[in-house]
């Protein structure tokens, strides 16, 4: 199990994990005023997939123009079809929200993972989260086809089986990952984020290699919770230094007036 180390309460952010066995980039995050941009890319991309300005506190690694639209390109053209066939890597990481909900519709009994764990530490509080990558390529590609029949399919799982609203098609739509939504996942996320990245139907984040390979897949709405508990973590932590700071100017006035 690892441990992200969330340092909010001095007034810094610090996200490490240290597991060599991933290999895709892991953070290492301090204090960034504004965020900060890695890697050469214009942004002349069409417009619902440029990049955001960054929060406070951010790393994220651009990567060229010409990959993120090819990649985009490639995932609009997979889910556009029934049956698709878009490029997995070798590794493909089912982050919390998404492993979250393969286990609850029983999909995680029919393929084979490893499974671990990481935990967040802020202050007093700690959130323990749950993912998993596939063993093989074929365990790989059943994964993500039971995200993508939900993507497609939006009532797949909760409307009756075979059922016209089973199978209706829903509308789709990708875009980057806006800067609210990066507020939201740094505090939660192990990795930078990392081009080519992509928000499908205000739901889905998927996270592509430079071959663009899909990597990681994750649901954003299921850190929103965590979220708000961390907001009022760090809230607390602001009325306590604003307390301690008043105080202590009274006691420094004090002192002076009983010279």
């Amino acid at each position: 199990m690892k441990t992200l180390k969330i340092l909010a309460i001095i007034g810094a952010t610090s996200l490490f994990v240290g597991c060599a066995s991933m290999p895709r980039e892991l953070s290492d995050h301090k204090e960034i005023p504004g965020g900060e941009y890695t890697g050469e890319a214009q942004n002349n991309r069409p417009e619902e997939i440029k990049y955001q300005k960054l929060p406070d506190n951010m790393q994220y690694v651009r990567a060229s123009d010409s990959l993120v639209i090819a990649t985009y390109n490639k995932l609009k053209e997979d889910l556009s079809v029934e049956e698709g066939n878009l490029p997995i890597a070798d590794y493909l990481f089912l982050m919390p929200g998404t492993w979250e909900k393969i286990s609850s519709t029983g999909q995680n009994e029919n393929f084979n993972k490893r499974k671990n764990t990481y935990t967040v530490e802020a202050g007093p509080e700690k959130f323990k989260f749950k993912y998993a990558i596939p063993k093989t390529d074929k365990s790989a590609r059943h994964a993500w086809e039971g995200v993508r029949k939900e993507i497609r399919h939006p009532a797949f799982y909760t409307a009756p089986d075979g059922s016209e609203e089973a199978n209706a098609v829903g509308e789709i739509s990708i875009r980057a990952i806006s800067t609210e939504e990066m507020a939201t996942i740094v505090w939660f996320s192990p990795f930078k984020m990392v081009e080519p990245l992509f928000i499908v139907n205000n739901t889905y984040m998927l996270g592509f290699n430079k071959k663009g390979q899909l990597e990681v897949i994750d649901e954003l709405p299921y850190y929103l919770p965590y979220a708000e508990k961390m907001k009022a973590i760090i809230a607390d932590y602001e009325r306590q230094k604003q307390e301690y700071e008043q105080k202590k100017k009274e006691y420094e006035e004090a002192k002076r007036n009983s010279k």
